[in-house]
């Protein structure tokens, strides 16, 4: 049986094939995890797709390296910042999906126009500047627009989901996506129905069962695995 840790590394870097393959990651980006004992588990500064497990490093609770041969990502603020005022987040995913910078500089932002952005029915908030997120004071202000949220768009700049597993995180960071391009897709076609309250929450109950999380996730697994 494998140790937890080692478990927890071999899921992000399959998380991060499945973004590469998926075209969602450039040479940017980053994910992380939080261990049981409150340290994170962290990508490093290099592009995501390109992360093997010798390359993923453990840092404290306020982004300092602990162990590993790589160096933090740039933006580990952050992660950190999120994970001090959310105690239910357990992972964190930061990327630049063309679709997702597109939505984040439309003053509407995401709307559930498909079945795939039931997830963000509560809203996607966007932190309205393009800077990186180079340091504690702008992570406190990413994380206090995120609020209660799962995702948070930062505009001009990318997009952040967090979950409580990395099978949620995957399948978040690919749905948001898919909703974004969808949305974009619609948008020459005149007025457009958005699921409705109602919808949304019946739908989230089916979302958000085990057994299709699962379905989802070897879906998009078996594509990069020989």
């Amino acid at each position: 049986m494998l140790d937890p840790i080692e478990a927890l590394k071999e899921k992000i870097v399959m998380v991060c094939k499945v973004l590469q393959h998926q075209g969602l990651v450039d040479g940017y980006g980053h994910v992380t995890a939080r261990l049981a004992d409150g340290r994170l588990l962290s990508t490093p500064h290099m592009p995501p797709g390109k992360v093997a497990l010798r390359d993923l490093i453990i840092i404290d609770k306020d982004g300092k390296k602990i162990e590993g041969f790589g160096e933090p990502n740039g933006e580990t603020a952050m992660h950190t910042s999120i994970y001090k005022a959310r105690p239910d987040v357990q992972c964190i995913l930061h990327y630049h999906a063309d679709e997702v910078v597109a939505i984040s500089v439309a003053t509407q932002g995401i709307k559930v126009v498909a079945n795939c952005g039931v997830h963000f029915h509560r809203g996607t908030p966007i932190y309205d500047s393009p800077l990186l997120i180079r340091n504690p004071a702008l992570g406190d202000k990413v994380a206090a627009t995120l609020g209660d949220k799962n995702a948070v768009l930062l505009r001009g700049h990318g997009g952040t989901v967090v979950a409580h597993d990395l099978d949620t995180l995957l399948r978040l960071g690919i749905d948001l996506v898919r909703t974004a391009r969808i949305q974009i897709m619609t948008a020459s076609l005149g007025p457009v129905k958005t699921h409705t309250p109602e919808e949304c929450q019946q739908m989230s109950k089916g979302h958000d069962l085990p057994n299709a999380n699962r379905r989802y996730i070897d879906y998009y697994v078996s594509e990069v695995v020989d």
